[in-house]
């Protein structure tokens, strides 16, 4: 039994009553095993259905670090260079404009890189900066919205700055699917299916319910503050517009157990990318004007290709190492990966509002100053 074992279970229990969760599932993996488990309350508070390893969750950004590990596998593969234009691949982009802060366009000096999308550079914006957009594509495509069309509508919105200046979260991931769609010749979600997902035995992970026997999604809530009622949100998507079927952002429906051996195949490495191509994802990717949209620098993390990565443990204050990458979902999820002691976590809840940095940073610490 891990020596943090009773300490995290006190923790886990005090992050409930604090946020009044229905329910979570914490899990943490160590040289391909699980060493850690504890699921509490309830997916949904109406019905009262418990938690447990059967339980879906809306992973919302989780969905991200899987979207770069496939391109990452066409990327070994000889398919593409980081330092490649998307015009070589999408000409549509040959010739973008970026749209200055008084309103006026004007021509992009710098071209798109393959490695401003991965590390959010490219100049695009979030979702909802292109709903005009978003209409004219559902509207001409008769709602089919493919993701290979979504190239030629997304180069004809002006960039919100210039291509390798700026950090800004957003729709980035999303022509990173479509690179895989063009790449591979298969659809993104077949992608997943055939080179992630089966090989995985993921069986529990899709872009929909309806793909998957296990219907088990738990409900989702919104923390309204302390001693207010959490507000339900439904099960379905909040976030991601029907239109991206197969969103690389944020789309993915998976299970604790599903996504924890995703994260133990890039720990132990070989399995999905060599541990040569892991090294390079968990490399810090941003310098200069890109830190400052990038929000986390203070608190001593970078963003490597697709993931949060420690650049300065100081300024992290967590006993932690250089070593551990990842990333979290909006719903407040939470993983890990950590090639040097080989360890996984995974926590999943499905309550939006909560402070998600200080609940997956404290249970981060408990583990680590109690592993081996």
């Amino acid at each position: 039994m891990p020596k943090f074992t009773s300490v995290l279970d006190q923790l886990l229990d005090a992050i409930q009553a604090e946020y009044s969760l229905p329910g979570y599932d914490c899990a943490v993996w160590q040289n391909g095993r699980e060493i850690y488990r504890r699921m509490s309350g309830a997916a949904d508070l109406e019905t009262q259905t418990p938690v447990t390893d059967q339980t879906l969750y809306n992973i919302y950004s989780n969905t991200k670090v899987i979207t770069c590990t496939a391109a990452l596998q066409l990327f070994e593969q000889g398919k593409f260079l980081l330092e490649d234009e998307l015009s070589r691949y999408f000409p549509e982009f040959a010739h973008m404009k970026v749209r200055m802060p008084d309103g006026t366009e004007t021509d992009a000096k710098n071209p798109i890189t393959i490695r401003d999308l991965f590390r959010m550079t490219a100049g695009f914006g979030d979702g909802g900066e292109y709903n005009e957009m978003g209409m004219k594509f559902y509207m001409e495509t008769g709602g089919a919205c493919p993701l290979s069309a979504l190239p030629a509508y997304l180069a004809q919105v002006p960039l919100f700055f210039e291509p390798g200046t700026q950090f800004r979260y957003g729709i980035c991931h999303e022509m990173l699917a479509a690179l895989i769609e063009k790449l591979s010749g298969q659809t993104f979600g077949s992608y997943l299916e055939q080179h992630i997902f089966r090989p995985l035995g993921m069986h529990n992970t899709a872009f929909s319910l309806d793909k998957l026997e296990n219907k088990a999604l738990a409900n989702q809530y919104r923390y309204a503050g302390p001693d207010q009622p959490l507000v339900s949100l439904g099960a379905a998507n909040c976030l991601i517009p029907p239109i991206l079927k197969e969103s690389a952002s944020g789309g993915l429906i998976s299970s604790v157990d599903d996504y924890m051996k995703f994260q133990q195949a890039l720990a132990c490495g070989e399995q999905l990318l060599s541990r040569r191509t892991i090294d390079l994802m968990r490399l810090d990717q941003l310098s200069g004007s890109m830190r400052e949209g990038y929000g986390y620098t203070h608190i001593g993390t970078g963003y490597g290709l697709g993931v949060r990565t420690v650049i300065d443990q100081a300024a992290c204050g967590s006993p932690i190492g250089f070593g551990p990458f990842g990333w979290g979902g909006a719903a407040g999820t939470y993983g890990s990966i950590d090639p040097e002691n080989n360890l996984c976590i995974f926590y999943a809840q499905h309550v939006f509002g909560t402070e998600d940095l200080r609940t997956h940073n404290r249970i981060r610490n408990v583990i680590y100053a109690g592993i081996e």
